[in-house]
């Protein structure tokens, strides 16, 4: 991913409008189009860009320094490196995927001196645990995963499969924006398991993940650190500590104020506090925010322990914390979302579809009000996401032409609804628009689009 997916998202002000935003810079099939989403988001003042060109020349470096440390430690196999997708194959069939994503930003993270071992932990990855031929020898070793919904949902497109094939890796939803998986766990490094290996060890996934989290029960005796009074993190730096929120006599031990709250913003941090405690709140989103910076971050979102289970959580309005979780909520989605305009970018190109693949851009204006737009494209033939705001324009008009129409997504459903058709299979939402709305629609949200900030400010 770009170096900008770890930041958070930068706000300025753009135009008479008093909106601003920033997102990862974009390849596209379609520059004018891209062109015209980016009259409205810009780069605040002293923010490093980095051209696409100059991002994908340092991912290539840091690649060939990938291969030559797995070269160096005895990889013998044909090393095939993939730029489009960022990953090294090795061997010519059924070798193994190294994805270089999170090792290149555990690179940019570390001081120079410290690079040498992100390089040996690449090595490391080449001599992944051999799976046991039977489950009696690979029970003991399994252990359930919780990772971002994203990075399951989109393995799809980065591994490019045949048509039907099933998915690399055996998983379930988790809370909305989560998913868990399960792995075998080797002495220098985990191995996801696949719908392959369940079946060949006869064995549902369910069954599978009950003994994976009864492996985890002996590793989780620990006591919580103590943030504040009702408010804990876990101690556990074992990939592990986000999987410890699926037992729950580890989230139990923290005693809350209200019912238990949790984050999971990195796979090293379970945080825990309570619905109704809003110093705990003001905490964990604090951490959690610091955490989202980090190379293998997970999600920013917060959970609420309901009686169906875990179900997204936000504070109320009044909530000092509100603002965070919000920041937290707007980053996590613009990440994904421009990690998935990427991968789809690059498959459409594949498959010579010409589709346009709009940007999710957050931004706020001059009161601290934030929100999420997309922009509508006349005679554009597009996918968009499920943003808050929709800008509609018309490049007929010329490149300085405002708008023709502005309004919240959900006054667009209700109104021209028919002209969104959901995308199948794509995590996050997105909608295929073929045609545009009518003239008299487009008057009316250009006359009086409503408020488009569904929140009071600070």
């Amino acid at each position: 991913m770009m170096r900008t997916t770890r930041k958070l998202v930068g706000l300025a002000l753009v135009g008479s409008m008093g909106l601003g935003g920033c997102a990862a810079p974009l390849r596209t099939s379609n520059p004018e189009a891209r062109a015209a989403e980016a009259r409205f988001a810009e780069h605040p003042e002293g923010q490093e860009e980095t051209s696409p060109e100059q991002a994908q020349a340092e991912r290539d470096a840091f690649a060939r320094q990938a291969m030559e440390a797995l070269r160096s430690s005895g990889e013998t196999r044909p090393i095939h490196y993939d730029a489009e997708g960022f990953l090294l194959r090795l061997g010519d069939k059924d070798g193994t995927t190294v994805f270089l994503a999170n090792f290149f930003d555990e690179s940019l993270a570390v001081p120079p001196e410290k690079r040498d071992e992100v390089f040996a932990r690449i090595s490391r990855v080449r001599s992944m645990p051999d799976l046991p031929a039977t489950l009696a020898e690979a029970r003991q070793n399994l252990l359930p995963v919780v990772r971002s919904r994203t990075f399951f949902e989109q393995l799809h497109l980065v591994m490019k499969g045949p048509p039907g094939k099933p998915p690399p890796i055996a998983w379930k939803p988790l809370g909305g924006f989560l998913g868990v998986g399960l792995a075998f766990d080797g002495p220098d490094t985990l191995r996801y398991l696949g719908p392959d290996e369940l079946t060949r060890w006869d064995i549902s996934f369910e069954q599978a993940l009950g003994m994976a989290l009864e492996n985890l029960r002996p590793r989780s005796t620990e006591a919580l650190e103590q943030l504040a009074p009702g408010t804990c993190k876990s101690p556990w730096e074992d990939s592990y500590a986000a999987s410890r929120l699926l037992l729950d006599e580890v989230v139990r031990r923290c005693p809350v104020k209200g019912t238990p709250v949790v984050l999971v913003p990195h796979r090293d941090l379970l945080l825990i506090t309570g619905s109704e405690d809003e110093d705990g709140l003001n905490q964990v989103a604090s951490k959690a925010l610091g955490a989202m910076m980090a190379p293998r971050a997970l999600d920013g979102r917060a959970m609420r322990l309901a009686p169906e289970g875990w179900v997204p959580f936000m504070p109320e309005r009044l909530n000092n914390a509100w603002g965070d979780f919000r920041q937290l909520e707007l980053f996590t989605r613009a990440r994904d979302y421009d990690e998935q305009t990427q991968q789809l970018e690059k498959l459409y190109e594949e498959k010579g579809v010409d589709l346009f693949v709009a940007a999710y851009t957050p931004y706020q204006d001059e009161r601290g009000r934030s929100l999420s737009y997309a922009v509508w494209l006349k005679g554009v033939d597009a996918v968009l996401p499920r943003a808050e705001v929709i800008f509609f324009m018309d490049p007929s008009l010329g490149p300085e032409a405002p708008p023709v129409g502005i309004a919240r997504w959900e006054e667009v459903s209700r109104v021209a609804g028919q002209l969104l058709a959901p995308v199948e299979g794509l995590y996050p939402e997105r909608y295929r628009v073929t045609s545009f709305p009518t003239p008299e629609q487009l008057a009316r949200w250009q006359n009086d689009p409503g408020d488009l900030f569904d929140e009071d400010g600070p």
